[in-house]
């Protein structure tokens, strides 16, 4: 965000610290299942395929959850080297430019989720290697993911173009 920019409502900085604890949290469970399946397996128990499949899917909830996180937060990587030789003006308009491609690109992303967990509660997949669970459990983090992460992306469009707001000494 540049200087001249207005930063987003704070009710947006607080979903994205929740979202943030969030993937904390899915982290630490997937790595605790990761170190069970590498103990019972180095004590020659069978740990299932479950072990394998879980951390594998919770990585994907994990980088869908941060990525709207991270657009309120301004933790991607961004082009700011290159954004710090425009003048304000032209920083936001590269920002806008670059949130818009980045919400349409997202949008259609979130169709073709909801397309799919739709058709998955439709034929009643289940995931055998995670106990049944349908398919559809495991896939609905997306589209929820992906609406969240739009949303900050809205938000940030608001505030690239919102009057900063000086803050009493």
């Amino acid at each position: 965000m540049n200087q001249d920019g207005g930063r987003a409502p704070a009710v947006m900085h607080w979903l994205a610290r929740l979202e943030i604890s969030t993937v904390g949290a899915i982290l630490l469970i997937s790595l605790l299942i990761t170190f069970y399946a590498i103990i019972a397996r180095n004590a020659g128990l069978s740990t299932g395929d479950w072990t394998l499949k879980l951390p594998e899917l919770l990585l994907v909830w994990m980088t869908f959850l941060g990525m709207g996180a991270l657009v309120t937060e301004h933790g991607h990587i961004a082009a700011d080297m290159l954004l710090m030789l425009f003048t304000p003006r032209w920083q936001r308009i590269a920002q806008t430019v670059s949130a818009v491609i980045t919400t349409a690109v997202l949008g259609l992303i979130l169709a073709g989720a909801v397309s799919i967990v739709c058709m998955q509660i439709e034929i009643g997949a289940t995931d055998d290697e995670l106990f049944g669970l349908p398919t559809a459990v495991t896939l609905g983090a997306l589209p929820v993911c992906l609406g969240i992460t739009i949303l900050h992306l809205v938000v940030e469009l608001y505030a690239i173009w919102r009057p900063a707001v000086e803050l009493p000494p």
